[in-house]
């Protein structure tokens, strides 16, 4: 740890010990309701029948809509713990991605609640993200890749459960990783994980030892700060769920840690008052977006509180008959141990603007009465989907390749992409990988390749949850060339008309461009970001004196 953060560090613990109440978390009351005397996969299973019925997100708007209330800092920028650059919330989000701690991959990226949830969703430098790659959490011997923030690189020994690389971030942020694994192992404890690096299957302890062991020692040494207690409201406001382990540090140790086999008594949970709802605040609103006229979205509202009777639930408003729910009375017994999660449904009729009201009332609510709770919705056309096209592969290896295709000509048409990977071991299917890209991206990099495999990718493009035809399929053969070669500074280049454009993150030198038949056709002494160069239509392997490995491209 550099000077400067240890001052940091040094200067928070000094706030906290002075002001300590003023940062302790807000639990509503009951939230934990029947934790105490439980212990190891009891307690775990307990806080994840609390935690598990969260809202789900819209990925697209992520940055809009959530990170700009649970990760800024005071000064008005982004509060990214992947790297240092200062970037300011009013200028937008470019260089940025949406980055789940958690790889999305390792569970297929198809589970929603897990694919939109906070508690592990921060805003990335997009160069760092793109390095983390799917790497597991661990301690770098060797680094490949270092921006002071986030480093990359090959695993100490008893690390990386298998992977060659793994992720190491900042002292400053690594109980902040801890704990967000810690939930998410309870959370989505009913995964089936496809990469178990770090989780297991099963619902305890969920994580293999190894991991635990580090992420104790991570989660020890970097306490809770007022930066995750902070944002732990905000995730709490924006989805209706809470991570335990920053409320309650201290559950980790009956969990995983040395007080394994001790029945858990907390001390401080806040009393259960009489009367009251936490959950949904009252005039609060639940947008259901955009929906395809006769298609059915369904949101979850939480019910939480401490109410003496039932409550009574009733839509009401001109398009009521638009919105639906599956029972007009809820048990306060359901509301008061855990909370109670009523689905919401919303069905247009026609492209355009919907609202109506959710009202709330009875369970022997004091103060206020009656909670009510704004529907709204947009009704839209079923889009009109362009065929994407997929083109030739490019930095291939005997350990991947990268996947390309074009834009389509109507983008606007376009939430993300899906990109679907059929892997034949000997002519026989061994497997199938389905990833998710941003709209703005044109490329997959797949990293888990086997040498000597083949595989054929195709694209589809996304809009309102409703998917574009299959694009032609693209073979990929992993021939076995040499592995284990890396390079900080790959040859990188995108197609444009009649020619390529250099992305490069630093300038090559003596780029060579050799056609299929092994001509050299066109020697660059060098090339920075941005330039471009005309070529005839074709395929051609580029090589440079920066880059371990050559590319492929092919111009249209």
């Amino acid at each position: 740890m550099n000077v400067k953060k240890m001052l940091g560090k040094l200067a928070l613990l000094a706030m906290i010990l002075l002001a300590t109440p003023a940062i302790f978390a807000e639990i509503p009351n009951g939230y934990y309701n029947g934790i105490n005397g439980l212990k190891d996969r009891y307690l775990k299973t307990r806080l994840h029948e609390i935690i598990k019925n969260h809202s789900t997100n819209s990925y697209s708007g992520l940055f809009a809509q959530c990170f700009k209330y649970t990760d800024v800092r005071d000064d008005g920028t982004w509060w990214d713990m992947y790297s240092d650059i200062q970037r300011y919330v009013s200028d937008g989000w470019s260089g940025m991605n949406r980055e789940h701690s958690l790889p999305k991959s390792w569970w297929g990226g198809d589970e929603n609640p897990a694919y939109t949830d906070l508690n592990h969703l921060y805003p990335s430098d997009r160069p760092a993200n793109m390095k983390k790659s799917n790497y597991p959490l661990g301690e770098v011997g060797t680094a490949t890749y270092d921006n002071g923030v986030t480093k990359v690189g090959y695993p100490i020994a008893g690390q990386g459960g298998g992977s060659s690389r793994v992720f190491e971030p900042d002292d400053e942020y690594k109980g902040d990783f801890a704990r967000t694994y810690f939930y998410m192992a309870t959370c989505y404890q009913d995964f089936s994980w496809k990469y178990t690096y770090m989780m297991l299957n099963g619902e305890y302890p969920s994580m293999a030892q190894w991991a635990i062991d580090m992420l104790l020692e991570w989660h020890r040494a970097d306490p809770v700060s007022k930066k995750e207690l902070d944002r732990n409201e905000e995730v709490y406001r924006i989805q209706h769920n809470r991570n335990p382990f920053i409320d309650m540090p201290d559950l980790v140790e009956f969990i995983w840690g040395d007080k394994v086999g001790v029945p858990y008594e907390a001390g401080d949970l806040p009393p259960v008052g009489d009367g009251t709802l936490v959950l949904p605040e009252h005039n609060s609103t639940v947008d259901f977006g955009e929906v395809i006229c006769g298609k059915d979205v369904t949101v979850d509202v939480d019910i939480r509180g401490s109410l003496s009777e039932n409550l009574t639930l009733k839509i009401y408003g001109y398009d009521a008959l638009n919105f639906s729910i599956p029972t007009a009375s809820v048990s306060w017994v359901d509301v008061n141990s855990g909370g109670y999660t009523l689905k919401v449904t919303f069905t247009p009729k026609e492209a355009r603007d919907y609202e109506a009201k959710l009202l709330l009332y009875d369970g022997g609510l004091v103060g206020i009465t009656s909670y009510v709770v704004n529907l709204k919705g947009k009704g839209v056309d079923m889009p009109v989907f362009d065929r994407v096209e997929a083109v030739e592969a490019s930095n291939v290896s005997s350990a991947g390749f990268r996947a390309n295709w074009l834009r389509p000509s109507n983008p606007e048409v376009v939430d993300y992409y899906i990109v679907t990977i059929k892997e034949y071991e000997n002519g026989t299917l061994a497997n199938v990988y389905r990833e998710s890209t941003d709209a703005d991206d044109l490329f997959y990099d797949f990293t888990n390749g086997k040498s000597g495999a083949d595989y054929y990718y195709s694209v589809q493009s996304v809009r309102y949850g409703e998917k574009s035809p299959e694009s032609n399929e693209v073979h990929v053969s992993l021939t076995g060339g040499v592995g284990g070669i890396e390079s900080d500074n790959p040859l990188v280049a995108m197609n444009i008309a009649n020619g390529l454009r250099f992305l490069v993150a630093e300038p090559h030198t003596n780029v060579r461009i050799v056609d299929m038949v092994g001509r050299v056709i066109k020697v660059l002494p060098s090339v920075e970001k941005g330039d471009c160069i005309l070529l005839p239509y074709g395929a051609f392997v580029l090589y440079s004196d920066q880059s371990a490995r050559p590319l492929k491209v092919l111009v249209k």
